[in-house]
């Protein structure tokens, strides 16, 4: 990967990934519900513009941030779909209740390119960081970007579970926001960190 390492050492690049940080936030699903209707209180959207115009600020940084960038802008529009969530109850039985959301569908592709985007993001960090030869961060990248689509694929994998024993929600909660959480923190930390290395400072 060809990078320009004038935009890589620059406060420029160094803005982008800061706004890169506050992204990652808005991609923890907290959700508000009342009856069949669920809105997600830290919208995805909101995190993906925020990816996209970072992007768009250092798009001579190297020629894959085009690709990345439109990417975010895809998912930018596909997570307006899943900001409002529908349960469509199938059957009940006592206190158990088998639903469905209409829009499974577009939360499959979004977290299929969702993976695509932060793997490339990361590839992207792991090249700047052997160019500033920085191998904390580069190991940060290497490491992290896995977790993430560990825990990308989980995630997507659980929804029809949670489907048709919606009795397991309570456990996948107690499991896995815990887990979720931690692993946005260390994007996030890994943001902070790429942040720091374009400007020089200790990582």
């Amino acid at each position: 990967m060809s990078l320009n390492r004038d935009v890589l050492h620059s406060e420029r690049c160094a803005s982008a990934f800061g706004r890169m940080f506050w992204a990652f936030l808005f991609f923890l699903d907290f959700r508000l519900g009342y009856n069949e209707i669920h809105v997600d209180i830290l919208p995805d959207f909101i995190g993906w513009i925020l990816i996209a115009t970072a992007l768009t600020s250092i798009l001579d940084l190297a020629q894959v941030v085009a690709g990345v960038r439109i990417l975010a802008y895809w998912l930018v529009f596909l997570s307006l779909f899943d900001l409002v969530e529908i349960h469509i109850t199938l059957s009940r039985s006592g206190n158990m209740t088998t639903w469905i959301s209409p829009t499974f569908p577009v939360q499959v592709v979004v977290a299929v390119l969702d993976i695509v985007l932060v793997w490339r993001l990361c590839g992207l960090i792991i090249e700047m960081a052997l160019a500033a030869e920085n191998t904390t961060i580069r190991d940060r990248a290497s490491f992290r970007r896995k977790l993430y689509v560990a825990l990308a694929v989980l995630a997507t994998l659980a929804t029809p579970v949670l489907f048709v024993a919606p009795g397991l929600a309570l456990a996948a909660v107690i499991i896995g926001l815990p887990v979720a959480i931690t692993v946005f923190c260390l994007m996030m930390g890994l943001m902070r960190g790429t942040e720091k290395m374009c400007r020089g400072a200790p990582v």
